[in-house]
């Protein structure tokens, strides 16, 4: 995760080796957003370099509101200018171990088409290249796929490498976070893992001891940041377990993760957020015991909001047998009343601490139009049980170089189709369920604002999968708010800045509260002042509930 307002390892690891080894070298880091900017105030700048890098390249597609991620097309042209044909050119990162992956639906391209302009192609890990790069003087020398031997090679340059994040475009807003690597590889790997997955190429795991995630933690905290994930790893329910590289779904270690959780909280003790990511379904399902004590642990640190993101990817047998995917649909709603049963429960008027987020994939072998009906059977079932899930993620995989997908050749369900289940979704599920997981007047509190659309604000709390709000814009609106819920859509929901002053409202922000009306809105816009609940109740002819009522001050707001 590198599109604002995250920061992934790569640039933070990078400059930690280089910084280790070289301390004296000065170390720049742009994203392509503030390249955009101005392509020719960038050449400008890089052309007094030694050594550029370009960090590119995402597992898993996807449409981010932060930032745009850089082409192809783009990575071409701004590396090949005259001006930087001097200049060795690195690329490092997914594009360049797994391939180019474009887009959904789309087998990846080789990372070969950036060669040139590109002089390296950094298949292995970039921080493990650039120390070796130093000690040798001599790029010629090191091998372009070289890979750590264990995680105590990177934990120098973890907590060397913190203070690049204060050139992120965020850093001063406080409108950042961290993504930290927990361990790298899949339990799984020892059947193969998912068919799709580059995760089990990495081999036998490599776990992280928790000091060492806490000092890198401590590191970035000190100087400012207040917002961490815990989601660099195949499945967070399963960090410290003793049962990796003996069991496909290995039980989890409570004493572990507490161990984790406590070190982390202790050395980032007011963070905006802290949560997790990935976690197995499986994992949730063969071990329900320990998961139900996981969750309770992971409560007892995080910030709410928090999601458990499950790779169910399909709910059809025979795709799942293809492509030895983690869970039947049986297994998966285990897995998702479990997280409900420990994890729904809320702060009065804010969101629940712990949900499971059900990511759904498709262009796998064996699927057909059977697939999509399986898939919208599970989805109803959650709805028919009352269970919450915070998000549904529905994509099309890419094929990845190394993958045992990226070298299959398959019939996928037809593209008008897709979309057509795809929609359904969105009308007949997300919006059901976003209701229960935000109901009208839920608190979401520190809500950046991250784009101007028109007369609207778009803005996102920090967090893992940050529920999007809509708002109209109001008077000396700030960058970040407290706001609460007035109403629901598909992915996102509308807001109003919490708590909400009658007296310094829009007639926009009037109108989008259910129940108002335009007539209305103008009515309480007009009024001179307004003094009690019962005073506009009477004058309006309405009955203001009490979702709404909790939200409302009298008093003026000065700024």
């Amino acid at each position: 995760m590198g599109v604002p307002p995250y920061i992934s390892i790569y640039p933070r690891y990078i400059a930690g080796a280089i910084w280790t080894h070289s301390p004296r070298t000065e170390v720049l880091y742009q994203t392509i957003d503030q390249v955009r900017t101005s392509f020719d105030a960038a050449w400008n700048l890089w052309s007094t370099a030694d050594l550029l890098l370009l960090i590119a390249g995402m597992i898993v597609p996807g449409k981010y509101l932060g930032g745009t991620p850089i082409s192809i097309r783009e990575a071409r042209q701004l590396f090949s200018h005259e001006c930087i044909s001097h200049i060795p050119k690195l690329l490092v990162g997914p594009w360049a171990r797994f391939g180019c992956g474009l887009e959904g639906g789309k087998i990846s391209l080789s990372s070969e088409v950036l060669s040139p302009p590109f002089d390296y192609i950094v298949s292995g890990d970039a921080e493990i290249f650039m120390r070796d790069v130093i000690l040798s003087g001599d790029l010629e020398s090191v091998p372009s796929d070289i890979m750590r031997e264990n995680m105590t090679e990177i934990e120098k340059y973890a907590v060397r490498g913190a203070r690049i994040v204060t050139q992120h475009p965020g850093y001063q807003r406080k409108h950042l976070i961290c993504e930290i690597e927990t361990y790298r590889g899949c339990p799984r790997f020892i059947t193969g893992g998912c068919s799709f997955c580059v995760e089990p190429s990495y081999g036998m795991p490599q776990m992280r001891d928790s000091n060492d995630i806490a000092r890198e933690v401590e590191a970035l905290y000190t100087i400012g940041v207040r917002a961490f994930r815990l989601g660099r790893q195949a499945d967070m329910f399963t960090y410290g377990s003793t049962e990796i590289g003996l069991e496909e779904f290995p039980s989890p270690n409570p004493e572990a993760i507490e161990d984790l959780f406590s070190r982390v909280r202790h050395v980032a003790p007011y963070p905006l957020a802290l949560h997790i990511d990935n976690v197995n379904p499986g994992t949730v399902a063969h071990h329900p015991a320990e998961s139900r004590q996981v969750a309770r642990i992971i409560m007892k640190y995080h910030t709410v909001g928090d999601v458990a993101a499950f790779g169910v990817e399909s709910l059809d047998s025979e795709v799942k047998r293809r492509n030895n995917l983690k869970v039947d649909a049986e297994e998966a709603l285990k897995a998702v009343r479990i997280i409900n049963d420990v994890g729904a429960e809320a702060p009065p008027w804010e969101l629940p601490h712990l949900l499971p987020g059900i990511n759904l994939l498709y262009g796998l072998p064996g699927e057909s139009r059977r697939t999509l009906e399986y898939n919208m059977e599970f989805l109803k079932t959650l709805l028919e049980e009352g269970l919450m899930v915070r998000r549904i993620n529905i994509r099309q995989v890419i094929g990845f170089e190394g993958t045992r997908l990226g070298r299959t050749r398959y019939a996928r369900i037809r593209r008008k189709a897709f979309y057509r289940h795809k929609q359904e979704i969105r009308s007949k599920i997300d919006i059901a369920m976003i209701q229960r997981v935000a109901p009208l007047g839920t608190v979401i509190h520190s809500a950046f604002v991250e784009r101007v659309e028109g007369n609207s604000l778009l803005l996102r709390p920090l967090g893992s999968y940050p529920l999007l709000c809509h708002m109209p814009q109001g008077r000396n609106m700030p960058g970040v708010t407290d706001v609460f819920v007035v109403s629901h859509g598909p992915r996102s929901v509308s807001v109003l800045p919490f708590p909400f002053s009658i007296h310094n409202a829009t007639l926009a922000q009037w109108k989008s509260i259910p129940g108002i009306g335009a007539k209305r809105a103008a009515r309480l816009k007009g009024a001179v002042s307004w003094k009690s609940i019962a005073e506009i109740e009477s004058a309006l002819g309405i009955e203001i509930p009490s979702w709404l009522a909790r939200t409302l001050r009298f008093q003026k707001q000065t700024n």
